[in-house]
């Protein structure tokens, strides 16, 4: 399972760390290309 804490970890050791509050954080990021990898056939509005 990949948890917030994981991927905020991830973010943290490849010095990918947001410096400022955007709309999309990096967070959401890392999901939606996960999800866009899972369903790939559906686009990124399907996802």
């Amino acid at each position: 399972m990949i948890t917030p804490a994981l991927v905020d970890e991830v973010l943290g050791v490849t010095r990918r760390v947001q410096r400022r509050v955007r709309k999309l954080p990096s967070r959401v990021v890392i999901y939606f290309v996960l999800a866009l990898s899972l369903f790939g056939s559906d686009g990124y509005q399907g996802v």
